[in-house]
């Protein structure tokens, strides 16, 4: 795990997962000193490292000077989150495998207060590295669940109660649709769209409208809307 934002966040709500925090070399100031508090308070090990190895341990991501050891994190039971209370939006992920696409998701759904993320398909990004990176620190607050076929997630979640909608383009504007108060929303890979198993377990299709010429939206934008429209409809206290 790298990152200011997603160590602070590991210290502060999984401390027990954390196994050793690196701070690198000339790092100081205030970010430096909350780190180096967190770490004391929960009973962490931290050291000073060189900065190349902060570098190698990021491969290709930012660190800024932090980094972590922690333990994996788990997925949790998907069906669990089919028995929250309404109003309540969860997002249907299917075939996402970029742990960076799966991370800016996971930081919508905190910002928006959602339900939950259900990562669909067999080979599902590991919730670390850059998926923790790319979610800024809003990983713990998130349950997060793997299902090896969204499409029969889909209709288990209309069972439960859920109404199953999926995004696409040409889908009705989301503006003119009468979102429910238990929404699953599914979205696909931003390659492949959403699987045809999953398209048949659906109630309706939603887009957002964008000007011509413009193809499509990235999967974090897009999900950003849609969460957006979903949460003003049903305003938290």
């Amino acid at each position: 795990m790298v990152g200011f934002h997603a160590v602070v966040a590991a210290l502060e709500h999984q401390p027990a997962r954390v196994e050793r925090v690196l701070i690198a070399e000339g790092t100081a100031g205030g970010k430096a000193r909350r780190v180096l508090d967190l770490s004391r308070a929960a009973g962490v090990r931290y050291q000073s490292a060189p900065r190349r190895h902060l570098d190698e341990v990021a491969g290709s991501l930012a660190h800024n000077g932090f980094a972590a050891r922690v333990a994996p994190v788990p997925f949790v039971d998907a069906d669990e989150m089919l028995e929250l209370p309404a109003p309540v939006c969860l997002l249907g992920l299917d075939g996402i495998e970029d742990g960076r696409n799966l991370g800016a998701v996971i930081r919508v759904a905190a910002a928006f207060g959602l339900g939950g993320v259900i990562v669909g398909g067999p080979h599902p990004p590991p919730l670390g590295g850059a998926a923790a990176k790319v979610a800024a620190g809003s990983l713990p607050r998130v349950p997060v669940g793997h299902v090896g076929a969204l499409g029969d997630f889909a209709t288990r979640a209309k069972q439960a109660g859920f109404w199953a909608f999926g995004a696409a383009t040409g889908g009705d504007s989301v503006s003119r649709v009468d979102l429910p108060d238990r929404l699953l929303l599914c979205l696909g890979a931003e390659a492949g769209g959403l699987r045809s198993k999953t398209e048949r377990a659906l109630d309706g299709v939603i887009g957002i409208p964008i000007a011509d010429g413009v193809e499509s939206l990235n999967l974090a934008v897009a999900t950003g809307i849609l969460a957006w429209e979903w949460r003003k409809r049903f305003a938290r206290d």
